[in-house]
């Protein structure tokens, strides 16, 4: 064997000591800090993800319940009801039968299931009163109709009087649908 003198022993010593410390740094250390330092930057990333995923969850279970209800309305809401012949009903009753320029019906199809029925009315010459009651009616009636535009400007012939047209939808079942029930 190689006899080392006191000073190359210490040296050897020494040099392991260095490389053990540095594989220990190199293979342990640093990588756990590394992934410490990956670990505080990510979690609270990801944890305002969860917070956005829960906030879209709950969102998405008031939806679907939103829209069952509805599809109940609309099923519930019998295929005998027609919109036109409502409003029709709603605009003698607040007296606003003369009011009327037009009345527009057309149906438009959403998806296989289910259609829109859309009135659009031109009203004349009528007050802000007598505007806001009619809207009042028709979105406190048990109908499903709703009003989904209105344009109101003044009368060029009379300043006190409104023209308004009012768009209402009213969404039904198609017939195949209402068959299946």
């Amino acid at each position: 064997m190689i006899q080392l003198s006191k000073r190359e022993k210490l040296l050897a010593v020494v040099s392991l000591i260095f490389v053990v410390s540095w594989a220990l740094f190199a293979f342990a250390v640093k990588p756990a800090t590394t992934r410490a330092e990956t670990l505080s930057r990510v979690i609270p990333e990801k944890q305002n993800e969860l917070k956005k995923l829960r906030a879209k969850s709950r969102e998405y279970a008031f939806l679907r319940d939103n829209l069952d209800d509805l599809q109940a309305r609309v099923a519930s809401q019998g295929e005998e009801f027609e919109l036109l012949p409502f409003l029709e009903s709603l605009i003698q009753e607040v007296g606003l039968a003369k009011k009327v320029a037009t009345m527009k019906q057309q149906l438009l199809q959403l998806e296989p299931n289910y259609y829109e029925t859309i009135v659009e009315i031109r009203l004349e010459n009528l007050t802000l009163e007598q505007l806001i009651d009619f809207l009042c009616k028709v979105e406190s009636s048990n109908a499903l109709a709703k009003v989904k535009s209105l344009h109101i400007k003044k009368s060029p012939t009379k300043t006190d009087l409104l023209e308004s047209t009012i768009e209402i939808h009213n969404a039904k079942l198609s017939q195949s649908q209402i068959a299946r029930r």
